[in-house]
């Protein structure tokens, strides 16, 4: 045996078995409503069950994983979610995809609920989009009502941590407007006849404790 053969053996070739009514079942899953990517995927594996009537196993797990997929079951399924999604969760999916477009995580799917008003994510994108704290979080700011409404009168905290203005420090504040994206409320604010943005935690009552 040769050094380079040692070096380098070759690799052994994939197990190949036959398709159960391959013929059939190819036939059947090319005529489902495939997603673009879905059907690239069939169409060459149809192809390669086509050359000698074989593939892999792993090929024939992901014919398997597709049939179930497109399966009447599987199909229903999908109608009830995008139903369920446009009546009851499409303003969740946008008060988090909102929050996301200004981090790193899960940007092209906000992206997609925020432009396209006909995209609709699988349930399983969406659980995943919306139940983690951050989420969840960002859900409680946008539907809770605002610590300070507009028209109040509050007070900035003087907190260097909060607020590095120390020009605002203790100075009170006329509330113009709320703003209940992201993981903290904000608010623009009239201070001294300037208006200054600050998150609501950075504000407190004028009230005093009794």
């Amino acid at each position: 045996m040769s050094y380079w053969s040692q070096m380098y053996p070759r690799r052994p070739k994939a197990e190949r078995l036959e398709v159960k009514n391959g013929e059939v079942r190819f036939e059947s899953l090319m005529s489902k409503k495939l997603s673009d990517k879905d059907r690239k995927f069939a169409e060459s594996l149809k192809r390669q069950f086509e050359d000698g009537g074989k593939l892999s196993p792993k090929q024939i797990e992901c014919v398997e994983k597709m049939e179930q997929r497109y399966s009447p079951a599987s199909q229903l399924k999908r109608e009830r979610w995008a139903q369920s999604y446009k009546a009851d969760h499409r303003e969740t999916a946008l008060i988090v995809a909102r929050y996301y477009r200004t981090t790193q995580y899960f940007r092209d799917l906000a992206t997609k609920v925020l432009l396209d008003e006909d995209f609709i994510p699988t349930e399983r994108q969406f659980v995943a989009m919306t139940s983690n704290k951050y989420a969840k979080k960002a859900i409680a700011t946008a539907t809770e009502p605002p610590a300070f409404p507009v028209g109040s009168i509050c007070k900035v905290r003087a907190n260097n941590n909060l607020v590095p203005q120390r020009d605002l420090h203790n100075q009170m504040a006329l509330v113009m407007k709320n703003h209940p994206i992201g993981l903290h409320a904000s608010s623009t604010l009239l201070v001294n006849g300037v208006q200054v943005k600050l998150q609501d935690r950075c504000l407190k009552s004028t009230k005093s404790k009794k």
